[in-house]
């Protein structure tokens, strides 16, 4: 991979990797990097301080907030997923766990004022499907 990410051949490669189309974008290498981060740690992941969830198949993320918001979540399944439009069928079980963990967050922290979304490829930061679960500080 990283022989075709720089557009270089590899010596003495045991496979010999085809040039890359375009440069990787930065998206594409920290979905790559998170890919290879949640399979690492996986079962583990609830040692890291900024993780609050861990289940087999999800993990949740509590995010720096900017003042107006309280919570800032960031809900991830355990199975390498682009985009929403990556999904099957098979995919069902992650993404009713991610729905589960994101209520567990909601009873747990008592939101009431929030939004749940995921973007799309284009404005996607991380090139990894993942959930943001954001509230509002209570009046």
């Amino acid at each position: 991979v990283g022989a075709a990410a720089i557009h270089r051949p590899m010596p003495d490669a045991p496979l010999e990797l085809p040039p890359a189309r375009a440069p990787w974008k930065p998206k594409d290498v920290a979905g790559l990097v998170g890919s290879i981060g949640i399979r690492t740690l996986a079962h583990h992941l609830t040692k890291l301080p900024f993780v609050v969830v861990e289940t087999d198949k999800t993990f949740a993320l509590s995010m720096w907030s900017r003042s107006r918001i309280w919570r800032h979540y960031v809900i991830v399944p355990k199975k390498d997923l682009r985009d929403i439009g990556s999904l099957s069928s098979e995919d069902e079980s992650y993404l009713t766990d991610v729905f589960l963990v994101t209520r567990h967050l909601i009873e747990r922290d008592h939101l009431r004022d929030y939004r749940f979304y995921t973007n799309g490829p284009g404005p996607q930061a991380v090139a990894y499907l993942h959930f943001h679960l954001v509230a509002k500080r209570p009046h």
